[in-house]
């Protein structure tokens, strides 16, 4: 933390507690979560991610050496802690194998049974934000901290829709997110589905709960020159083809939205054809890399902007869910018309027929016949740039942020001269 003379505003030393290795982000929520502790530590704070488990090539790479944790430096202000215990490895390992909710990793939290080293940052930090309910308060003598909950959608409405093992767990998630408002500070909501229900659990309505949209980074889609014309050469396109993309991580919703992309481009393959289009699916939601006529897909990628600077728009076919979709986020910072459903716009204040072209599930061929149609690539790619700078402010994850955190007391570094604070925290909205 800085030091400095008494009049000088002291950063906060902000510690997010995660089940799960943030960067680099391969999922909606790790971009969410990474936009939100990079947007803090820009506002000079020090923040510290804490997560408790790695990936499977974490455990690969230090399980022989016998490392407990891995600390990576992501930028100024920010590092990521990854806890590598045996214990947390196993369970986590299991979990995911049987397709069991993360239960486990919640009895452990409240019941104080933690690595030394996430007790050593709980003391050291002055403001603690848990991600996701499956990270709850943990006892101790940083109880009277201020405690932030960062909600993503509302867990149980995930759980209701999945596997059975989840749906099981769908009743006990549902009374622990209505317990979160007496639990925490405050709740950093995603949108108007999850904010309303916490408000209707807020007996004493003492909660602001700000919502910070599923924001990104748009300096993060900005890449160099040539980029789109390698991407699409790899990919085996010319000039005269079109390209859809859906980025999507492994995710209920998104696997089956993936499975009726490939039907879809089996039974309308001599329209995709005619029409010269392909669609592309970008992430982890399928295993490796495919190529099926007009389907396309990478697999795990170490990013996805390239793939979207090869792109002429961005596809979401998502139809349940909670929360709001990141991938739609992406694609305006990309500078990406956008196909939606309805429901796959959900959260992002977008209005159909005037920021994205709306479509009912059976009717994507009319969906896609309509971009075609209605103008060139240069047409559709100021149409992009106009829909990210009317809703700039509901994009952005800096600027979010800053708003949201702005009528906080808790990350005030100086609570004493809340103007000058603001000055410093909002952005101006025409920043290079």
């Amino acid at each position: 933390m800085n030091a400095g003379s008494p009049d000088t505003p002291r950063s906060k030393s902000i510690l997010i507690l995660s089940g799960l290795r943030i960067f680099p982000v391969r999922m909606g929520c790790h971009v969410r979560t990474g936009g939100i502790a990079r947007a803090l530590a820009r506002m000079g704070h020090q923040v510290t991610i804490f997560s408790l488990g790695g990936r499977r090539e974490d455990y690969k790479l230090f399980g022989t050496a016998r490392c407990t944790s891995r600390v990576v430096q992501i930028e100024p202000n920010l590092v990521e802690e990854i806890h590598l215990g045996l214990v947390i490895g196993l369970l986590q390992t299991i979990g995911r194998r049987f397709e069991y909710p993360r239960v486990w990793q919640y009895v452990l939290l409240e019941r104080g049974i933690i690595p030394r080293r996430l007790k050593a940052l709980l003391r050291a930090s002055d403001v603690v934000i848990c991600d996701m309910p499956w990270c709850p308060p943990v006892p101790g003598p940083w109880s009277s901290k201020p405690w932030f909950l960062i909600s993503h959608n509302l867990e149980h409405r995930l759980l209701e829709q999945s596997s059975t093992h989840h749906r099981r767990a769908a009743p006990w998630m549902r009374a622990v997110e209505a317990q979160a408002p007496r639990r925490f500070r405050d709740i950093f909501a995603c949108a108007e589905e999850d904010q309303n229900f916490f408000r209707q659990h807020d007996s004493s309505g003492r909660l602001s709960l700000p919502i910070i949209r599923c924001g990104v980074d748009p300096a993060a889609y900005t890449v160099s020159s040539g980029t789109r014309e390698r991407v699409r050469s790899e990919l085996g396109l010319v000039e005269q083809d079109h390209l859809l993309v859906f980025s999507a991580s492994r995710y209920p919703p998104n696997t089956e939205a993936v499975e009726d992309l490939r039907k879809f481009c089996q039974e309308q393959a001599p329209f995709l054809a005619s029409h010269r289009v392909r669609i592309l699916v970008v992430g982890s939601v399928l295993p490796g890399p495919l190529r099926e006529g007009a389907f396309l897909a990478t697999g795990r990628v170490p990013e996805v902007a390239s793939y979207l600077a090869g792109a002429d728009a961005g596809l979401n076919v998502v139809t349940w869910g909670s929360g709001s979709n990141v991938k739609l986020f992406e694609y305006l910072a990309a500078r990406l018309p956008v196909i939606s459903t309805e429901f796959g716009a959900r959260g992002s204040g977008l209005e159909a027929g005037k920021d994205y072209l709306s479509y009912d599930p059976p009717r994507l061929c009319p969906a896609i016949e309509l971009f075609l149609d209605g103008g060139t690539r240069e047409h559709w790619r100021a149409h992009a740039d106009a829909v990210w700078r009317r809703h700039e402010r509901s994009c952005d994850i800096q600027l979010l942020v800053s708003e949201a955190v702005l009528r906080l007391r808790e990350f005030h570094p100086d609570s004493g001269n809340l103007s000058r604070v603001a000055q410093g925290m909002v952005l101006p909205l025409d920043r290079g």
